[in-house]
């Protein structure tokens, strides 16, 4: 279709083209991951210099040609601006952006991801949650929308729903006490850690944040949804690597 056309999404990133335009990529409600042209947005006085930012969030008019996409004009509903006021919430919420760019496709119905990275980019900007439990309830959320949950419900062996205690990264989600014995390399959780597995990969995004969890629950986690990523993402994130070379992580 060759026309004029909204859509609903987020600037996941923004890069230089030319002297004065910018290649975007916009993750948006209607035709999921898309990348698009912003002309002349590196000029000082260029109405698409504020829109074309990471994290801005709105409706975007866009010109749809016969093989791309070119932003015409912008209503920015959100820049995020308390990210702003702190560099490593600026980088951990790139590496978000980072994060459901790897994962999403053009045509795909990516609705459920926009809302997840709209609620974590808030919960991030808010000083009520720890930035370590936003970042591994989004990874953990993100990567079950995809379709690669843990199971965290059941026994992944037996298909008991009582007392799951263990971790096992081999089978990907949790054992009960009986079939763990199987299993050479296990991690015990305490059923808060379990709960949170089990809230987080259940609850729409909407609705995931809220809750807080002990610091040692909050390690458990930490450590289980490390593992895990690790396992099943086959890709360096750059601005992961750039977090941890600022000492942002640990």
């Amino acid at each position: 279709m060759v026309g004029s056309v909204v859509m609903n999404g987020m600037v996941l990133s923004a890069m230089p083209m030319g002297e004065y335009d910018k290649r975007l990529t916009i993750l948006t409600a209607e035709h999921g991951k898309i990348s698009a042209f912003a002309k002349g947005a590196r000029k000082p006085n260029s109405p698409l210099l504020a829109c074309t930012q990471p994290f801005s969030f709105g409706e975007f008019t866009l010109y749809a040609g016969r093989t791309s996409y070119t932003v015409t004009s912008a209503q920015i509903v959100s820049y995020f601006p308390g990210l702003r006021e702190e560099l490593s919430k600026v980088y951990l919420g790139m590496y978000f952006c980072e994060f459901a760019d790897y994962f999403t496709r053009e045509g795909n119905d990516e609705r459920e991801v926009l809302k997840l990275l709209f609620q974590s980019l808030r919960a991030l900007e808010s000083e009520t949650f720890d930035d370590r439990l936003v970042r591994r309830v989004f990874e953990l959320k993100l990567i079950s929308i995809e379709g690669e949950a843990p199971q965290v419900f059941e026994c992944t062996c037996c298909g008991a729903k009582e007392e799951l205690m263990y971790f096992s990264l081999r089978k990907d989600g949790l054992l009960c006490e009986c079939c763990k014995r199987a299993e050479a390399d296990v991690r015990l959780l305490s059923a808060a850690a379990s709960y949170a597995m089990q809230y987080i990969v259940s609850t729409p995004p909407a609705q995931l944040y809220r809750f807080s969890l002990k610091e040692e629950v909050l390690a458990e986690l930490e450590a289980v949804v490390e593992k895990y990523i690790q396992k099943h993402v086959n890709h360096e994130m750059k601005t992961l690597q750039v977090l941890q070379e600022m000492e942002f992580l640990v």
